[in-house]
């Protein structure tokens, strides 16, 4: 019983660092987010993108950590069940936390490119 008692803590604590990485991701980047241009702001808020994106990654780690510990203790009420959450909420918690990354990173490569090139640039088209 007190291996049960060790992951349904962990599975809690990974449930905090996951909420809370969430909620950083969410306050650096709302500066970015909210901004008229939002190529412009990426490039001039570089650091604050970056920064916001190793917090979604931590979330997403965390947040698919979750099943993998349960998966023991919700085993001895179904197993078939147990596997499903596993599976399902581990592949859409991978899938939905490492693919925003991917496209903040690549946003803010274009935001520089963008910055790079000038607004006079991008105007004509």
């Amino acid at each position: 019983m007190n291996t049960y008692r060790s992951n349904a803590i962990i599975a809690g604590v990974l449930y905090i660092i996951g909420t809370v990485a969430g909620i950083l991701s969410l306050v650096l980047s709302a500066p970015v987010r909210d901004a008229q241009n939002l190529l412009t702001s990426v490039a001039a808020n570089a650091s604050q993108v970056r920064i916001a994106t190793l917090f979604v990654l931590l979330m997403g780690l965390s947040l698919a950590m979750v099943p993998i510990v349960l998966y023991p203790i919700l085993r001895r009420y179904n197993e078939v069940l147990a596997l499903g959450y596993v599976v399902f909420r581990g592949a859409l918690e991978t899938v939905g936390c490492f693919v925003t990354p991917v496209i903040w990173l690549l946003l803010l490569a274009l935001g520089q490119l963008y910055a790079q090139a000038g607004d006079s640039a991008a105007s004509r088209f």
